[in-house]
């Protein structure tokens, strides 16, 4: 087979795959794109020592994470439902344990609720984080950072040289390094960094792209 041929196939054949695969994550997304009959904006806020650990849990939604106080940490977010019963229901679970913290968000019914985070956390601070449905935004935190996403995009931004080891993957999607060196991969793409930072970074999304912006 000619090199173009077998090229155009190879496209071909992926976009295919790509548009079996994604039918169902569509679907989703299309559900949740609807406008919400009910919302409801929270706040609260806890005292949190800079290099803490904060854990994050949610099943649907977009977070916003961002430099703020450098003794607490700030939650802002609004439940979003086509039921009034679902935003009323919708609790989190917001604990503080020493230098380590826990943040959970509950919904009676997923598939009709999301909720939009944003929380402000001392500059040091490692991040762990695990959502099935939604994007992530991290802007210019130091420490540690496990981000972990079913459907959606990751963005984070961060100096190079504050990472000791990066380890990007998606499992349908690109990983745009912006300096952080060439990716591999067909569907999914892979992305390995070592530098002389202190930091670690893993990021990986089952279907959806993630972006390392460096300066």
């Amino acid at each position: 087979m000619p090199v173009k041929s077998f090229s155009n196939w190879n496209r071909l054949y992926k976009a295919v795959v790509l548009c079996l695969v994604l039918v169902p994550f569509c679907a989703a997304a299309a559900r949740s794109n609807h406008d919400w009959n009910y919302e409801d904006t929270r706040t609260d806020a806890r005292e949190f020592a800079a290099g803490g650990y904060l854990h994050v849990r949610l099943s649907v939604g977009d977070v916003h994470i961002k430099r703020g106080d450098a003794s607490k940490i700030s939650l802002r977010y609004t439940v979003k439902s086509r039921r009034e019963k679902n935003v009323k229901e919708a609790r989190v679970d917001f604990d503080v344990h020493g230098n380590d913290a826990t943040i959970e968000f509950h919904a009676p019914s997923s598939d009709n609720t999301q909720f939009d985070v944003e929380l402000e956390v001392p500059a040091s601070t490692n991040l762990d984080l695990h959502a099935k449905v939604g994007d992530l935004t991290v802007d210019d935190i130091q420490g540690d950072k496990d981000l972990e996403l079913g459907v959606g995009d990751i963005r984070v931004e961060n100096e190079h040289s504050g990472y000791r080891t990066v380890n990007a993957s998606t499992g349908i999607g690109d990983v745009d390094g912006d300096g952080y060196g060439e990716t591999r991969g067909w569907l999914g793409k892979t992305l390995k960094y070592h530098g002389e930072g202190k930091y670690e970074l893993r990021a990986h999304v089952g279907v959806g792209d993630i972006h390392l912006d460096g300066k």
